[in-house]
């Protein structure tokens, strides 16, 4: 996709998601996105099908801005996992607070077709167990092993306080300080999760029922990954790896560093992310999560050539 082109349909996305939260998407017709475009409206249905279409690219739009800035914090090697965890929180909260008309808007419009919420069927099963599989991890990476046989616990426990909370940000009862509330939601998860660890109780949802289903169902997750996300990943296994030689490890562990600081930069080298790939193309046990990396590579450098 050329940067002319990708250019205006971000146009496009931004001023739809202007109008759909002032004035929500029901009463904004495609006429009135196009002309705050500049464009005719023949044009803009070059580009989007129809109102629908583009209503569900602005929710995509909204979602990606959000995860590669929660996929960033990953990167800063400094913060302990805690204080990472806290930080996406903090993201979340943040971005739900500057589109916080637009979610409105969105929940009104749905509340006017009758739909009661959002159809359990859009969320498929490899998106859930690959968003099960990051938290799973993030939990062992803060509290230890002895944790993950409660992550669906403490996942579900978590996203209930967070709506809770966030129920506050979308009625404007209370004046919250967002930076507070993350760290009061860590500093919850932390008592629940040192509770269940200390008791050792037997969790709502065992490890043997949801460990299969979420094994079994990441193939189906059809979504391109962040490259972030996918380098912490091969970064685990690999550190993880009883079978590599110390030497194959540290070079790898490497390779993996110099393409978390090239995709930052500016002008990514391609011939050096090419390079670093080939590296890791050596180690065996990763090698479907390092094909995977290259396809997301090529697809994000096509965006910024």
């Amino acid at each position: 996709m050329s940067n002319s082109t990708t250019d205006k349909k971000k146009h496009i996305l931004i001023a739809a998601l202007q109008l759909f939260s002032t004035k929500g998407p029901a009463a904004t017709s495609m006429q009135e996105i196009a002309e705050l475009c500049g464009i005719s409206k023949g044009t803009l249905y070059l580009h989007y099908k129809s109102k629908e279409e583009l209503q569900e690219s602005v929710v995509s739009y909204c979602i990606q801005t959000i995860y590669d800035k929660i996929a960033v914090v990953e990167r800063e090697r400094e913060l302990p996992p805690r204080d990472k965890l806290r930080r996406q929180i903090e993201i979340l909260l943040e971005n739900f607070l500057e589109l916080r008309e637009f979610f409105i808007a969105q929940m009104l419009d749905m509340a006017n077709r009758g739909d009661k919420g959002f159809p359990l069927e859009k969320w498929p099963e490899g998106m859930l167990a690959h968003a099960m599989k990051l938290f799973s991890q993030k939990m062992v990476d803060i509290y230890g092993p002895e944790v993950l046989p409660y992550s669906v616990d403490l996942a579900l426990q978590l996203h209930s306080m967070m709506g809770s909370y966030l129920k506050l940000i979308v009625t404007e009862l209370l004046s919250i300080h967002l930076h507070r509330m993350a760290e009061y939601l860590v500093e919850t998860l932390d008592i629940i999760a040192e509770a269940k660890i200390r008791d050792q109780r037997e969790p709502f949802i065992p490890k043997d029922l949801w460990l299969p289903w979420m094994e079994e169902n990441l193939h189906k997750y059809d979504s391109k990954k962040h490259p972030l996300f996918l380098i912490k990943e091969i970064r685990h296994a690999v550190r993880n790896s009883d079978v590599l030689e110390e030497r194959l490890r540290e070079d790898t562990l490497d390779s993996l560093s110099i393409l978390e600081d090239e995709f930052f930069e500016l002008k990514p080298r391609r011939a050096l992310i090419l390079g670093m790939i080939a590296n890791l193309k050596q180690v065996t046990d990763v090698q479907e999560l390092v094909q995977e990396l290259q396809q997301v590579f090529d697809m994000y450098l096509k965006w910024r050539d």
